[in-house]
């Protein structure tokens, strides 16, 4: 029988809710005895702090915060509340290791939009955030970030809503620089440079009034002082999207890029000097479609590559190799809602995914992506509030590999290979579908 996880929950002032709350001007007073660390952990092996910048609980819907540990661990949550001087709300899980943990956020809070940090005293350990409701979203939590963050993905066509998050957990002001690109080149975003975030505190900024629409929008945030942690939602009548930004590479890899209800497709942007040339490669359980397509992208000129025609099956991850670093996303829509994705820049041997869960309607699976020329036989273990329940998953050369759904009571996966894959996730209900990428993790 899993062990329940005691979830201790220290209530604090709650301030009203609303789907966006106002920010104040003046930073709060510091929190007593909290020590905030800057981002820029080596990796998620350091136990150390997690910032996550989308979360929300109000009538119509609530986030599931979900942790996972590879060692015994005590996770401190910390809700910081947009009232000058309050005190934060507070709630702690406790993992045993490996294992996961959840609660709810409406458990705590209950007041619209509602970032968070989480601090481990012990790893490896990841943090993940579901939304659940009138809509199905997830989005992975972040220990760490380049000093200019880029979110490809982004569109503000008619009935979009496109939001920029600037979360600042920290103890001082900072200062970042919002650009953008698009279909139609450059993008004046000149009232956004310099622009300060408190201590403390969060911005929105609503990109479909600053620039509408745009079918392809990929923005540029770069810090110029202090440390923040962005993050992007797209809204439509249907569902809402939400997802971490990256830094720049050559290489990207989306082990879920489409699935029966959602066509995916790629986004690329290449903000150097001089034309990139992007080869894609598909993935499916039968194998890879090498040099699918192969395409030239200007500089600040996102392209959009069609992933379904390519594939030729339902199921389907995708890879892209490039002549330079470039930006992407995977976009997945249709008639089962919308999900955004960031990718893994490489692969790795151990990975984290908190979060997976199958309850009433909603249910998750798992990817798996062997982009090598040989078989790999993974070690698959659903991550439980009483430890481990492992399996034995073959994945074949070039090709995707889907479990799930996740049995009911299971809190994530830790994956274990004896060569590099690539390892991601989606959510599925009658709200929506979600994709999210799984975390690296090694003991290095």
């Amino acid at each position: 029988m899993i062990k329940k996880v005691a979830i201790l929950v220290v209530m604090a002032a709650v301030a009203a809710g609303g789907f966006l709350v106002a920010r104040p001007e003046d930073p709060p007073e510091p929190l007593a005895g909290l020590i905030i660390e800057a981002p820029g952990l080596s990796s998620p092996t350091d136990a150390g702090l997690w910032y996550c910048a989308w979360a929300q609980s109000n009538a119509s819907r609530d986030s599931l915060l979900s942790i996972a540990s590879m060692q015994p661990a005590s996770a401190e949550f910390t809700f910081p509340v947009a009232i000058p001087g309050a005190d934060p709300d507070t709630a702690t899980l406790q993992t045993v290791g490996p294992g996961g943990a959840e609660l709810q956020l409406s458990d705590i809070a209950q007041r619209g939009d509602s970032p968070f940090f989480v601090e481990f005293d012990n790893g490896p350990a990841a943090a993940s955030v579901t939304v659940g409701g009138e809509m199905l979203a997830v989005d992975a939590c972040v220990d760490q970030g380049p000093e200019t963050w880029y979110f490809a993905g982004g569109s503000t066509m008619p009935g979009e809503e496109l939001t920029l998050r600037v979360f600042n957990p920290f103890p001082e002001t900072a200062k970042v620089t919002v650009g953008g690109v698009s279909e139609i080149g450059v993008e004046a975003l000149g009232d956004y440079r310099s622009w300060s975030i408190n201590a403390r505190s969060w911005r929105d900024i609503p990109l479909e009034q600053e620039l509408n629409s745009r079918q392809d929008l990929v923005i540029s945030l770069q810090v110029d002082e202090g440390h923040v942690v962005p993050a992007m939602a797209l809204r439509t009548e249907a569902d809402d999207a939400w997802w971490p930004g990256s830094g720049l590479s050559d290489t990207w890899y989306f082990p879920a890029a489409g699935m029966p209800g959602v066509d995916g497709a790629l986004v690329v942007s290449n903000p150097g000097a001089s034309p990139v040339t992007v080869t894609v490669d598909v993935y499916t359980a039968e194998g890879r479609v090498a040099a699918a397509a192969v395409q030239q992208v200007e500089r600040d000129a996102p392209v959009r590559i069609p992933l379904a025609d390519l594939a030729g099956s339902p199921q389907y991850g995708a890879s892209i190799s490039a002549s330079g670093p470039v930006s992407a996303a995977v976009v997945a829509s249709g008639d089962g809602g919308l999900a955004v994705t960031t990718g893994a820049p490489a692969g790795a041997r151990t990975w984290l995914l908190p979060g997976l869960h199958s309850a009433g309607l909603e249910e998750a699976s798992l990817w798996l992506m062997n982009a090598s020329e040989d078989a790999i036989n993974v070690t698959v273990s659903l991550l439980t509030g009483g430890g481990l329940v492992g399996e034995t998953v073959s994945v074949d050369a070039g090709a995707i590999t889907v479990v799930g759904p996740v049995p009911e009571g299971g809190l994530g996966y830790l994956i274990e290979a004896p060569d590099e894959v690539v390892a991601a996730w989606t959510i599925t209900s009658p709200g929506g579908t979600g994709f999210a990428a799984g975390i690296p993790a090694t003991d290095e």
